[in-house]
């Protein structure tokens, strides 16, 4: 709709991802909420000009609300239970979920670490395996895009992993 606010859950983000999206597109009709849950600082004099921004470090600020997007902008790998916070809560909170900028694998889950941060330890999940826990959630794969692998930054590369980006719908219920 035409002056409708679109709110988005930026999850697992930061304020610093969107002062580079300013740049490329109009924001003024956007509501972000970014849950940043190390952000100690939620209160702060607005940084970006002409965004509309609110930043939560604990979800009970957030779960019991509807979004219009829910975005995981490169955050699932760092999770180590994604699916079963998914499958209890955040499959309710938007009939869109945006996923940037992740590896998946063509095969089964595995970690590693990661290139540039030898101590952070990536989950790698299996793309099937993914598609499969929104399709039990009745969410359907509209849109899937590759990134360049450079965006993987793991140090093993185990059943052919892609960096991808995943756009999914809930289904309209009978």
């Amino acid at each position: 709709k035409k002056n409708k606010k679109i709110n988005i859950l930026d999850y697992g983000s930061n304020i610093a991802s969107l002062s580079n999206l300013q740049n490329k597109i109009d924001l003024r009709n956007l509501n972000f909420n970014i849950f940043d849950p190390y952000n100690l600082n939620t209160k702060f004099k607005k940084p970006i000009k002409k965004i509309n921004v609110k930043i939560v470090n604990n979800k009970k600020e957030f779960i019991n609300q509807k979004f219009d997007l829910l975005h995981f902008g490169s955050c699932i790998q760092y999770q180590d239970n994604f699916f079963n916070e998914f499958k209890t809560r955040l499959h309710k909170l938007s009939k869109f979920i945006l996923i940037t900028h992740t590896p998946f694998s063509s095969k089964g889950n595995y970690k590693s670490r990661q290139k540039n941060h030898r101590n952070l330890i990536q989950n790698i999940y299996s793309l099937k395996k993914i598609e499969n826990l929104f399709k039990k959630n009745k969410f359907n794969l509209i849109f899937k895009s590759r990134n360049d692998d450079k965006y993987i930054a793991c140090v093993s590369n185990k059943y052919k992993s892609y960096s991808l980006n995943l756009l999914f719908k809930k289904c309209k219920t009978i």
